[in-house]
């Protein structure tokens, strides 16, 4: 685990998740904080690891495509921890936010290894460099790993 991607790290779980894993494990190259801001993030709750040279904050969506493209092939992540999900059970279910096609697609086409058709390189690369992602939620913890 040397280049971690945490979704949601400015949360409470998250931010003590990030805090917790740059202080206990010196083997960490580089920790990206992908974060969108809304009502549960805060940015104080990350001040202790601000200055870490090893740690980045990303403003943005995981919903957004490109974004997510982008940073995967800038950064090239052996693990992802997301913890990005609205925390009320209301808003969960109004915004889909566990299950939302996008986050379902970004899933699969990020962590399923490829069929062997129809993949592009750089996709294929994306998918063969992760070996661990968690999602973490209150309602369904899952763990993938790469065969």
């Amino acid at each position: 685990m040397k280049r971690i991607l945490v979704t949601g790290g400015a949360g409470f779980i998250g931010s003590n998740f990030v805090q917790y894993i740059l202080r206990e494990k010196q083997d960490i190259e580089l920790l990206v904080n992908l974060d969108l801001l809304t009502y549960a993030g805060n940015l104080e709750n990350l001040l202790p690891v601000q200055d870490d040279k090893r740690y980045r904050f990303v403003h943005g969506d995981i919903r957004d495509k490109q974004l997510v493209e982008d940073i995967f092939a800038k950064y090239e992540f052996d693990t992802v921890v997301h913890f990005a999900a609205e925390s009320h059970v209301d808003r969960s279910i109004l915004e889909r936010a566990f299950s939302s096609p996008r986050t379902s697609s970004a899933r699969r086409r990020f962590w399923t290894p490829p069929s062997g058709t129809g993949s592009s390189p750089r996709m294929t690369s994306i998918r063969a460099s992760i070996r661990t992602a968690s999602f973490i939620s209150r309602s369904r913890p899952m763990r993938y790993t790469a065969r």
